[in-house]
């Protein structure tokens, strides 16, 4: 089914549950989008409430030379719980943080290890900060 509910700004395809034409249950969303530093693609499979990620995921985007993933707890379309996001620019392992997350940001207890500056954070997030 095509959608624009997912994101207003862009249309991709959903194949899943449905409950009154709105995503709910498990379900597969895919786009393919032109930005302003070029073409991304996205894909997110998992669970979804109303339309919203919520639940246990798997999320992956693709823009100019990174790959964005993430596996694990969402709330309302944003990373909430527990989740392992991994960063890879140009073919190669940047960074991996695993742990909790609130609200989309790094939050709670976590482990940060950062490949291209060969640094690790362990301990405490606020917001995406870390706090020793």
């Amino acid at each position: 089914m095509k959608d624009t509910w997912f994101h207003p700004d862009r249309t991709g395809t959903y194949k899943g549950e449905v409950k009154d034409g709105i995503a709910n249950g498990k379900g597969i969303y895919t786009s393919n989008n032109k930005g302003k530093k070029g073409n991304y693609k996205y894909y997110y499979k998992g669970t979804f409430v109303n339309g919203l990620k919520t639940g246990k995921g798997k999320q992956i985007i693709n823009i100019p030379k990174w790959i964005l993933k993430y596996q694990g707890s969402f709330k309302n379309n944003e990373k909430d719980g527990y989740g392992v996001a991994t960063h890879i620019y140009k073919g190669k392992l940047y960074q991996k943080y695993v742990g909790e997350f609130k609200g989309g940001y790094m939050h709670g207890k976590g482990k940060l290890i950062n490949y291209f500056e060969k640094i690790t954070k362990k301990g405490k997030f606020v917001k995406g900060g870390f706090k020793k």
